[in-house]
């Protein structure tokens, strides 16, 4: 029989996680008309606000922004604020590199600074700023896990993971602010990448593509972007956004419909034996334009283009776009930077890839055992994705040469790579290229990525010339500029020995097993030992929950036949949860807390006292005991041996009110079950 306390626990998890499978989500804004002079679109932006330095086509640079965590928004930041600090004149005017960044192309990680920048301009490099103090020197994964946890409007939600992710980025760094706040900025056009999760394919957050769903981007927050742009599989789920191609639809006359001047989708579908990639690429447009795909759903944009290059390569190989003339017969559409090469508007063409791809030593190979599951299974994404990188760089490579640039007349192409692996220092580049993938990195980590990847824009050389030049050389003979070190901190060295004592991991979900100790308060109960099991959901410094298993087992002491005796052992396996506050000092932590939990009783007559009992004619004697509210406050300490595995003491006192039913005309007895514990043992350190 079920009890109804026990009933009610069940009904109110199974509710839960009912109601967790309900994933709502934000509609998507629907476009109602097809207009290729409105929307954020790279020809409707201004070459520069009016107050700022003037850009120009004429020097038009791309950046693409790698995936990773916060490890390559840190190494993209040291790559911005590097582009600030080289200086030159142009058409009688000085500026900086950065002022001539035209285009941002970004994927994951590398998407919240591309689209901070983007929305704020020289305010990302203000220490003040939400982007240093909520998301760089920030512990992002702290406050996910605190949205999910700590806040019971977020439970029903757990299957929109991404979209608690985006409420949080919008709260804490880019406001909530959508892509018509771009509309209103000059360059750089910024593309955040995200990956169609049932086509495998590359998707940008540009009016561009969302055309071809007939919905409007202005209207969608910057922050739901950059949360689809880094929606890692499993830890986050996949965002949903709305497709209308519908008998409504918006009146798109683009490619595919064979409705516009030049629609390159048509002309592709029949030319797949001519050009294959033209081809896949028509192919992968009309799929937008299935009326039957009503829904998208967008993962991280690492899994189709991890550094985010792929979107540049597209513009420097090909003319492909919508093209519609506007009122004083100008061409809109699309971006081609090929076409800008046609018109002879462009002479110099920079690419500069930030590439924050890790590179871990591995250490199966001097075992006969391979790599484990959990490994396996990350390796299959990793090795892929990493060799799909490498084919990328080298198309930008061949590309120079194919298309006949960096020879008198032509245009100048010159691009690099900032990668962890052209670090000289061995020891600085593996403490770097094994910088966790995560957005809760230490200071000093943040400070050293940042300073290393301004280093290594200064010491890069060109991946596109056949003889090549260093990045220093072509900013002093080509642009006639200057080059100095941005003011960003100057770690003196960037190694695992230098930050053993500068990196201190924080933890939020801790597992101890721990053998008990309990010295029994009062009559009703002897003392007794134990292994219990422990679970602190906590901040590092703050208030946190605590959850926990256990059984409480007590010797029970009376009087059966004249004679004092131990009458049986009474357990209560007790699931508890409640609050505690957290300070932390150093490697050790140390938490006060108040946990309330409900013991389910369980009753073992002890065979001497069931002898006693039969003596007294009473045979067949199966005791049962009520289940019980059980109060636990406690303190414990956690002394961080590294930062995965702890040793862990703890004090706490038990209360509990279980009554024992004897039957067969036996009275009840209720028991006042107090005890103190200690406890004693190993911590590991989930997350």
């Amino acid at each position: 029989m079920v009890r109804p306390r026990f009933r009610n626990l069940m009904a109110i998890a199974i509710g839960t996680a009912v109601l967790s499978g309900c994933a709502a989500y934000p509609r998507t804004p629907r476009l109602t008309a097809y207009d290729l002079s409105k929307g954020y679109r790279f020809e409707q932006l201004p070459l520069s606000l009016p107050s700022a330095p003037q850009n120009s086509d004429e020097l038009f640079v791309m950046l693409a922004f790698s995936g990773g965590g916060t490890r390559a928004a840190s190494l993209s930041y040291g790559v911005l604020a590097q582009l600030q600090q080289v200086k030159f004149s142009m058409n009688g005017s000085e500026r900086t590199l950065l002022d001539e960044v035209d285009v941002i192309s970004s994927v994951s990680g590398g998407s919240f600074t591309a689209a901070y920048y983007a929305l704020y301009g020289s305010e990302i490099f203000n220490s003040s700023s939400t982007f240093h103090r909520q998301f760089l020197y920030y512990p992002v994964q702290r406050d996910l896990l605190a949205r999910t946890v700590y806040h019971p409007s977020n439970w029903p939600r757990l299957r929109s993971r991404v979209e608690i992710a985006a409420n949080g980025y919008a709260n804490n760094i880019f406001g909530h602010t959508t892509f018509a706040a771009l509309q209103q900025r000059s360059r750089p056009y910024v593309i955040l990448n995200a990956t169609d999760a049932s086509t495998g394919t590359r998707f940008e957050f540009t009016q561009e593509q969302f055309d071809l769903l007939c919905a409007d981007l202005s209207g969608f927050p910057i922050a739901r972007a950059v949360a689809a742009s880094s929606a890692f599989p499993g830890l986050l789920n996949s965002m949903t956004i709305d497709n209308y191609n519908d008998a409504d639809g918006c009146g798109y006359t683009g490619p595919g419909t064979g409705l516009g001047r030049n629609d390159w989708v048509t002309q592709a579908m029949a030319d797949a034996f001519i050009s294959y990639r033209r081809y896949t690429a028509a192919r992968q447009a009309l799929a937008y334009l299935d009326p039957k795909r009503k829904h998208l759903h967008l993962l991280d944009g690492g899994l189709a283009d991890n550094i985010g290059l792929r979107s540049v390569l597209q513009s420097l190989n090909s003319t492909d776009r919508p093209l519609g003339p506007n009122p004083r017969g100008e061409p809109l559409g699309g971006w081609s930077v090929l076409s800008k090469i046609n018109n002879n508007q462009v002479k110099t063409i920079i690419v500069i890839t930030v590439n924050a791809r890790t590179n871990r030593e591995k250490d199966w190979d001097t075992k006969r055992a391979g790599p484990g599951t959990f490994t396996v299974i990350s390796s299959a994404s990793g090795i892929p994705m990493g060799s799909f990188s490498t084919e990328t760089l080298e198309l930008l490579r061949e590309y120079g040469i194919d298309a006949g640039l960096n020879q008198p007349g032509q245009p100048r192409l010159f691009g690099v790579e900032v990668a962890f692996e052209n670090i000289q220092n061995i020891d600085e580049r593996k403490f770097l290229s094994g910088t966790g993938t995560n957005f809760d990195l230490a200071p000093f980590e943040v400070n050293c990525l940042i300073d290393r990847g301004a280093q290594l824009l200064r010491d890069s050389s060109s991946v596109t010339d056949v003889d090549t030049e260093s990045f220093q050389s072509f900013v002093t003979s080509h642009l006639k500029g200057t080059m100095s070190t941005p003011p960003v901190p100057h770690p003196a060295s960037c190694t695992e020995e230098a930050g053993r004592g500068e990196i201190k991991r924080n933890h939020y979900i801790d597992i101890g097993v721990q053998y008990n100790v309990t010295r029994a308060r009062g009559e009703d109960v002897d003392d007794t030992r134990g292994i219990g099991l422990a679970v602190r959901v906590t901040k590092p410094d703050g208030i946190g929950f605590t959850a926990g298993f256990g059984t409480e087992s007590f010797d029970v002491p009376g009087a059966v036949g004249g004679a004092d005796v131990t009458v049986g052992q009474l357990a209560l396996r007790t699931l508890s949860g409640g609050v505690l506050f957290t300070r932390r000092a150093g490697p050790l932590e140390a938490s006060a807390g108040l946990s309330a939990g409900y013991g389910f009783g369980g009753f073992t007559l002890d065979r001497v006292a069931r002898d006693r009992y039969g003596m007294q004619g009473l045979f067949g004697l199966e005791p049962d005991v009520t289940n019980t509210w059980v109060l636990k406050p406690s303190v414990s300490l956690w002394f961080n041996l590294n930062n995965r595995w702890a040793t862990t003491v703890s004090a706490s006192y038990v209360t509990a009110r279980p009554t024992i039913k004897f039957g067969s005309g036996l009275p009840d007895r209720q028991i006042k079950a107090d005890a103190f514990g200690v406890a004693a043992g190993l911590g590991f350190k989930v997350f």
